[in-house]
């Protein structure tokens, strides 16, 4: 195994890579992602089958597919935790995996089932290796993610508290998060009006960040040309700089010989040099 560390850069590429592998730790971790990424879709599927009572091979097919979700979930958690080089280190960046595993247990009896939900926050994780092939993460992808977890997954819990159908579970969830409250579809119970409160106080938050990165989005997309040329300009300004420093480099090289007015000259060109180095430090 090389003694040498993944750079930096290889973190943003893949979702299992964590500071302080090597390059072989690094391999062995990228061969999770994509399995993982499978495992976390196939989460929405379980869940609305789960959730909608199947009876006989459909529910035998839940619980196979409830059992597999958690496994892969576990398995994944304790492999990384025997390559990543500090145990410590990857329990402190990986809270949201630890709590998806103690609290989705596939055992969980009756009303506490609605915690499965919370697997779907497995896709925050994963987004990086989702949408990194194909678009920039910003805030924007995760506001949609996070909108689609509250939506989907809270009117899930709700169907399962409220004993509603599973529609009017994410209706109820959609028009909660959305601030809009037509109060046609209500909580009864105390499991359910908890969830409430936990979606109105989320759901404001949730809200903020989607208007905050569509708006984020729309101002990168209008205003992308003006800022490739701010760029430009800049990279120009500093080919500029450095080639001012060489002539004042080379001036301070042949010192000798010069006249008065020369040295007085080259006095100010020195101090504009310092000048131009605290304004564009070398690295």
């Amino acid at each position: 195994m090389t003694a040498r560390s993944t750079k930096s850069a290889d973190f943003g590429r893949s979702t299992h890579v964590v500071p302080g592998m090597t390059e072989e730790q690094a391999a062995r971790a990228r061969r999770l992602d994509g399995p993982t990424v499978a495992v976390v879709l196939l989460v929405i599927p379980a869940l609305l089958l789960h959730f909608s009572d199947p009876q006989g091979v459909l529910r035998i097919l839940s619980y196979s597919l409830n059992w597999l979700i958690y496994g892969w979930f576990l398995f994944e958690f304790f492999y990384m935790l025997w390559l990543a080089p500090d145990n410590r280190e990857y329990f402190r960046n990986n809270k949201l995996d630890l709590a998806v595993l103690v609290l989705t247990i596939p055992l969980l009896p009756g009303v506490f089932q609605a915690l499965w939900v919370l697997r779907l926050l497995r896709l925050i994780d994963m987004l990086p290796a989702l949408l990194g092939r194909f678009v920039n993460i910003t805030l924007l992808p995760y506001a949609i993610v996070l909108a689609f977890i509250g939506v989907f997954g809270g009117g899930l819990a709700f169907a399962r508290f409220e004993g509603v159908s599973i529609l009017d579970g994410i209706y109820w969830a959609n028009t909660t998060i959305n601030t809009v409250g037509y109060g046609d579809v209500s909580a009864q119970t105390p499991q359910g009006k908890v969830l409430s409160m936990v979606i109105q106080w989320t759901g404001n938050v949730i809200l903020a960040m989607l208007i905050g990165g569509v708006a984020a989005f729309a101002q990168q997309l209008l205003l992308g040309e003006d800022i490739d040329e701010l760029e430009e300009d800049i990279e120009e300004v500093e080919e500029d700089v450095e080639e001012v420093e060489e002539d004042v480099e080379g001036l301070l090289q042949n010192v000798k010989g010069l006249s008065a007015t020369d040295r007085l000259i080259l006095q100010e060109l020195s101090s504009i040099k310092a000048r131009l180095d605290e304004v564009n430090p070398q690295p």
